[in-house]
């Protein structure tokens, strides 16, 4: 039997829209022939629901009207990348985060910021922790979270996206440096560069980081005190010469006054000995020829394994140390503003027992 003709009027109507009663509009899904009232709206307006409910019985999802694409922003993340600001950020910071941002560029450059999900986020994310590269995944969602606020601001985005992914959990696998592990790397920090040793002294007794510890000059000391500013945080420190570690027997002012009598004269505590072609005669060492060398001398001693401590790892041991003596802020030795990061440094990661404090009276 032959289908009905359509009435002349409905000819170019979307399929599935009907019209039961004048100027009253239903729509039935093809896919279980349930009908949905649309009511009595304008035709022109039931044909456009008649349209797009077509495309999602079709399709599953509705693309953006040609109104909406032109009414939308259309800034991608690549765009918004360049926005980011830079007042007031240290240049070491600016480097680290150009980094992270060809990274983000290169996977949601193209991407409309405001078209930007918390899945295309998460996937990104996703990859790294598949990789087994959970400190980058934390890395690269702080810096997402920071550029959408961003987007926020200057009204390109109406939320941020990657406040709603989960932070990848961090396994810390490198273990603490105990003294032995320092003495022992110490021994043979000869046989590897002549500054070794005085930079390690200086890093133990000081409590200071590795950037802190290659950039220490000799004007920094005045009063008895040495003045530092940590790079890091812009932190300002005041250490008196006379602090001595007992662990290793030696103040701050011993450690400094070695350094300064090895007979070459330099504007830096820890220098160049002997002229290299790429370094003269009593310039800086770099803090990353601080840390590989340390790195070779380590290795020298037999501490060989995977999760062996590096240079930076001084600074905590400095700290538990200075703890176990008890008569040093190290706090504010290190430099350290809140009580997290300072329980941070002073957490031995399994190291050590927890000791049981008891009061005899």
């Amino acid at each position: 039997m032959a289908a009905r003709p359509r009435i002349r009027r409905r000819a170019n109507w979307p399929d599935n829209l009907h019209e039961p009663r004048p100027g009253y509009y239903t729509w039935r899904d093809p896919r279980d022939g349930k009908t949905h009232v649309l009511g009595r709206i304008d035709l022109a307006l039931a044909i456009f629901e008649a349209q797009e409910a077509n495309v999602v019985s079709a399709n599953g999802k509705v693309s953006k009207t040609l109104s909406e694409r032109i009414e939308t922003p259309r800034e991608t993340i690549a765009d918004l990348l360049e926005k980011m600001p830079t007042a007031g950020v240290k240049k070491s910071t600016i480097d680290s985060r150009k980094y992270r941002d060809r990274i983000i560029c290169a996977t949601l450059g193209d991407i409309p910021c405001m078209e930007l999900t918390t899945k295309h986020i998460a996937d990104m994310l996703e990859k790294f922790e598949a990789e087994g590269k959970m400190q980058w995944a934390v890395q690269i969602r702080s810096r997402l979270k920071a550029i959408c606020r961003r987007g926020k601001a200057l009204g390109w985005m109406k939320e941020n996206p990657a406040d709603d992914t989960e932070r990848a959990k961090v396994t810390v696998r490198r273990r603490r440096m105990t003294l032995a592990d320092f003495n022992a790397a110490f021994e043979k920090a000869p046989e590897v560069a002549p500054w070794l040793q005085n930079a390690m002294l200086l890093a133990i007794v000081s409590g200071q980081d590795l950037s802190t510890i290659a950039g220490w000059e000799r004007s920094f000391n005045v009063d008895g005190h040495a003045l530092l500013k940590r790079g890091k945080t812009g932190v300002r420190i005041a250490i008196p010469l006379e602090l001595r570690m007992d662990a290793v027997n030696v103040s701050l002012a011993e450690v400094v006054a070695r350094c300064r009598a090895t007979g070459v004269v330099s504007k830096y505590l820890i220098h160049h000995v002997r002229k290299y072609a790429s370094a003269a005669k009593g310039s800086r060492i770099k803090a990353k020829t601080v840390s590989e060398k340390f790195l070779e001398a380590r290795r020298l001693a037999g501490i060989n394994d995977e999760e062996a401590p590096t240079f930076h790892e001084i600074r905590s041991l400095a700290k538990r140390l200075y703890m176990a003596q008890g008569n040093v802020d190290t706090k504010a030795l290190l430099g350290h503003m809140t009580d997290a990061i300072a329980d941070l440094y002073a957490n031995s990661r399994g190291l050590e027992p927890m000791k049981v404090g008891i009061n005899i009276s």
